[in-house]
């Protein structure tokens, strides 16, 4: 049976893991310079509620985001996701010149947001969290990584066996050489579809990389990347469908916290499974979850 703390971090775990989806769409879900050093949350856990807060940033960011909302208690049986979001916190970030931008609640995203152009976000450079809400403070510091991915290959092939509409896609990464690197791999195919009248849809599925969306070079400095993920083409789509490839060079807290997230979610429903505690940088009282810098590698291409 999951512990108390289990249950919170499920809670935290879903909380994370959608706010990363709306900023890298393809994730299902480092030993360079670093977010504050990881602590063991497991005590946090016990906690009757945390301030859980998210925020990752990036050089490709168009728009800075925080979420700051509240842990799911141990008394409540169901919850609302909108409920627990905490829309009267402060929150502002800065830089090591102490230029600042202040985010605004959107209830579009559920999230803080301000216009990147408010603060320019800098490969290797140093930010600032600061929020304040329900009458405390956090406060987290992190370090975009310095080097973004610079090739991506692809190769797709029929899956064997199977329908001609099922298909296999392996990325292979061109690795960042002489530093450690944590990666986060993802693709999404879209298809279009002929509505009749001149019109036209599309589809978009993501596709499953599984276990392999997560890779590091840790050990094995200037290894071969891959991932092999499967997705399928509709006999009914038009032509030339696309495929979007994103691979995040993420820092070592964000890969970590979102590798427990997976995992959690795989063994969700065994009960000799152990959750696996997500790290956190966040300080203050109660305060839980994760500020980090990755860079995010794009290609798309027609097939």
């Amino acid at each position: 049976m999951k512990s108390t703390g289990s249950k919170l971090l499920e809670k935290y775990k879903d909380t994370q893991m959608k706010y990363f989806q709306s900023i890298l769409l393809i994730i299902l879900g480092i030993c360079l310079v670093s977010c504050e050093t990881s602590v063991d949350a497991s005590d946090l856990l016990e906690k009757q509620q945390l301030v859980v807060i998210n925020g990752y940033l990036s050089p490709q960011d168009t728009t800075l985001k925080v979420q700051v909302s509240r842990s799911k208690s141990r008394a409540s049986n169901t919850i609302n996701v909108k409920d627990m979001v905490i829309k009267d916190a402060t929150v502002v970030i800065a830089d090591e010149e102490n230029n600042e931008v202040a985010l605004v609640y959107t209830e579009a995203s559920l999230s803080y947001e301000a216009p990147a152009s408010g603060l320019a976000i800098s490969p290797g450079k140093k930010y600032f969290l600061k929020v304040t809400a329900l009458g405390k403070e956090y406060k987290a510091s992190c370090t975009i990584p310095t080097e973004s991915v610079q090739r991506i290959e692809k190769d797709i092939q029929i899956k064997d066996g199977e329908s001609s509409g099922n298909r296999l896609l392996k990325v292979t990464v061109g690795d960042i050489k002489d530093q450690n690197n944590f990666y986060i791999i993802g693709a999404v195919v879209t298809q279009s579809f002929d509505n009749g009248g001149g019109t036209t849809s599309d589809g978009v599925e993501n596709i499953n990389f599984e276990f392999k969306q997560f890779a590091t070079d840790v050990s094995r400095e200037n290894s071969v990347i891959t991932a092999d993920g499967f997705f399928t083409l509709s006999d009914s789509a038009l032509p030339n469908p696309k495929v979007k490839i994103q691979v995040a060079n993420a820092e070592k807290i964000l890969y970590e916290a979102l590798r427990a997230t997976y995992l959690n979610d795989f063994n969700d429903g065994d009960p000799f499974a152990e959750s696996v505690i997500a790290p956190t940088n966040i300080e203050g009282e109660n305060g839980y979850g994760v500020f980090a810098g990755y860079q995010l590698t794009e290609v798309e291409e027609t097939f």
